[in-house]
């Protein structure tokens, strides 16, 4: 059980590393918090994160149980991180460094369509798993091939997100921040 911005929420029974079928259900939108990297990182025991990055953490749990991840890291080797600002999570799919099996790329793709499909709730900004990128100003081209932004080696697997997704968020709602792609999800 996890008390963040005034609510209890438990988590669903889900455990990580056990690939389900099952689609979890839609999250509760995130409404409001306050501005900035000020709320303890929820995975970790340094470390700050935005509100809706919070909620994101809580949401997952309350669907996927505790997957193992890690949210601010100083990412000192890209300033352009979202790590830093604590609005971007890495959720471990296998073990890092190590290309996942089978039933664990399937959980990755279930973790990563899920939260592309509840972005708008969730303030997500982009998506990345398995050399793919959904972002929400591109969401007409679907998932795209990774590039690694000129930070990452993109075949690497942990450049290339093989072993992790990649979630970043953004404070106010992506529509509003992103209007010509405000049809997406």
């Amino acid at each position: 059980m996890r008390v963040g911005l005034g609510l209890v929420l438990v988590a669903s029974g889900a455990t990580a590393g056990h690939a389900s079928t099952r689609v979890p259900g839609a999250p509760r939108p995130y409404l409001d918090g306050p501005a900035g990297c000020v709320l303890p990182d929820p995975v970790r025991t340094s470390g700050c994160v935005t509100a809706p990055t919070d909620w994101l953490v809580l949401q997952v749990r309350n669907r996927f149980g505790d997957l193992p991840g890690a949210c601010w890291d100083a990412h000192v080797w890209n300033p352009r991180s979202d790590h830093p600002r604590g609005r971007a999570c890495d959720y471990t799919i296998g073990r890092i460094g190590a290309f996942p099996d089978r039933a664990q790329v399937a959980e990755g793709w279930r973790l990563a369509r899920w939260l592309r499909t509840h972005a708008r709730a969730l303030h997500v900004h982009y998506v990345i798993f398995q050399g793919r990128i959904w972002s929400w100003e591109r969401d007409a081209a679907g998932w795209r091939r990774y590039t690694g932004g000129g930070v990452y080696d993109p075949a690497d697997v942990t450049g290339g997100h093989y072993d992790h997704v990649h979630v970043s968020t953004v404070d106010r709602p992506p529509a509003e921040i992103f209007p010509a792609a405000a049809t997406g999800p």
